[in-house]
């Protein structure tokens, strides 16, 4: 439902000299981080939050497919992020499209790709996925017996 934003720079040279994506090897706490964010905002919405970086060779289409793949399509919200690509793709179901609309994809998207072109790929990501926690989160209820 969201659309494709292309990060102005996505990739840094190394000290060899080869470039290669920017922050393409998470260390150990920063998969965690990310492991656990993307569990916190499953938690606290009730949907199928799944967080994929590689490389989308279809783009959009690519990104779908992984969508397309989870167990609960309805319910599911796919972040995908190719560096090499420089692309950024939301897909969500239409469960997931009533708490997480447009336009809190597209500033998602922005938070993230702003970091990105700022060489920190790993900032971005924990940028974008806590902003979608924010509007993301399980609508409160109010029982009529308890008030």
């Amino acid at each position: 439902r969201c659309r494709r934003v292309k990060p102005r720079r996505a990739r840094q040279p190394t000290p060899t000299g080869e470039a290669v994506a920017a922050g393409d090897d998470f260390d150990a706490a920063q998969r965690e981080v990310l492991r656990q964010t993307v569990a916190d905002i499953a938690a606290v919405s009730e949907l199928d939050v799944a967080l994929y970086v590689g490389p989308l060779a279809q783009g959009r289409t690519s990104a779908r497919a992984l969508h397309a793949a989870r167990p609960d399509p309805d319910r599911a919200l796919l972040i995908a992020v190719d560096p090499a690509g420089r692309a950024v793709e939301i897909v969500t179901g239409s469960l997931a499209a009533e708490r997480c609309d447009e336009r809190t994809c597209a500033l998602a998207t922005a938070a993230m790709t702003s970091s990105f072109a700022a060489g920190d790929l790993f900032g971005g990501l924990r940028n974008g996925l806590l902003l979608l926690a924010s509007h993301a989160r399980s609508p409160r209820l109010l029982h009529l017996g308890t008030i």
